[in-house]
């Protein structure tokens, strides 16, 4: 097995480890520098809470002795259809990202928290939203706070907002901005009617002006 031979071009960024391809399987490879953070997951009992709901994909560990850089090698389960976020329609972004929320709220359970929150990270078997990135869990540090709230609300909640307000299907709206919206604009394409919802005021509006000001 020669995993960084076949190493899909959309996991390169992780340095936690990759997904790759051999004789039509998917693979995860994950590397030696997540092996705490994996350990965690498993032992923690997070992995078979999560799946045991059918929250996240599981996997099978396969044994893997020539590779030096992994620490294990995954077989998740497989996936029957493979679809890309603007290609969903606005109900299945809103699940997507309440799933997204409910994996964080039960992380912080079992002391870990997801690193990222991007709707790449889920995929659907049939109407139900699952997750499939097993690298995105990590260790919590009880002095930051959620490193991926900004990705999310770039992600999940400007998109959906500006939908709502625009009745512009989501799915035009991601393939404009296939990796999030910014605040600063999402803020300037939301009417003024928007402040009066307090989830976007707080999580859009507040937010935005905080980075205007260069308090983040």
């Amino acid at each position: 097995m020669n995993p960084r031979k076949n190493q899909l071009p959309s996991s390169y960024r992780d340095p936690a480890g990759f997904v790759f391809e051999e004789n039509g399987i998917v693979y995860r490879q994950v590397n030696q520098s997540y092996r705490l953070h994996y350990d965690h997951l498993i032992a923690s009992g997070l992995y078979e809470k999560l799946t045991s709901q059918k929250l996240l994909i599981a996997h099978e560990e396969i044994t893997d002795t020539e590779n030096k850089e992994a620490y294990k090698i995954l077989k998740p389960d497989r996936i029957p259809f493979i679809s890309q976020p603007d290609n969903w329609c606005h109900s299945q972004l809103r699940d997507a990202a309440i799933l997204t929320l409910r994996i964080q709220k039960i992380s912080l359970q079992y002391g870990m928290t997801l690193k990222d929150a991007t709707p790449k990270n889920i995929q659907f078997i049939g109407c139900r939203p699952v997750f499939i990135d097993t690298l995105s869990f990590e260790k919590i540090d009880a002095e930051k706070p959620w490193v991926a709230y900004r990705q999310f609300c770039e992600s999940f909640l400007a998109p959906l907002a500006i939908s709502h307000y625009s009745r512009i299907p989501t799915n035009r709206i991601l393939q404009g901005w296939p990796t999030g919206i910014g605040l600063k604009t999402t803020r300037k394409i939301l009417p003024l009617n928007s402040y009066f919802n307090i989830d976007i005021t707080l999580n859009i509006h507040l937010q935005s002006a905080i980075i205007k000001n260069g308090k983040r």
